[in-house]
């Protein structure tokens, strides 16, 4: 009976490393919050390789990196502007979010 399972326990181990594989695939990096050209404006890239939404990747990691500045110090961000680069997926995409930081009680926009 063991021996007719091995085949099963083998493609689950199969299943499972493609399922790891693409979970590591798909996370995103940043290259830390930088100071940008204008006084109080913050640049953050988001990097990301290997699926087709690697440039949704790298822009989370880069959104998140931007709001978790600005949450450690109590505001909230709001984007500048952004820029992305990268079109193949297996190519590095990026997601450059230039971004300021502002009070939690300021108006949206």
């Amino acid at each position: 009976m063991l021996h007719s399972l091995r085949p099963f326990v083998s493609a689950r181990r199969a299943i499972g490393a493609v399922a790891l594989f693409t979970l590591l695939a798909s996370c995103g990096t940043t290259n830390g919050v930088t100071a940008g050209a204008q006084p109080d404006t913050y640049t953050v890239t988001g990097k990301a390789t290997g699926t087709r939404m690697s440039w949704v990747t790298a822009r989370n990691a880069a959104m998140d990196a931007a709001s978790d500045y600005c949450k450690q110090r109590s505001q909230r961000v709001v984007v500048r502007s952004e820029a992305t680069s990268g079109v193949r997926s297996l190519e590095e995409q990026t997601s450059t979010v230039s971004f300021v930081c502002v009070p939690e009680t300021a108006p949206h926009g």
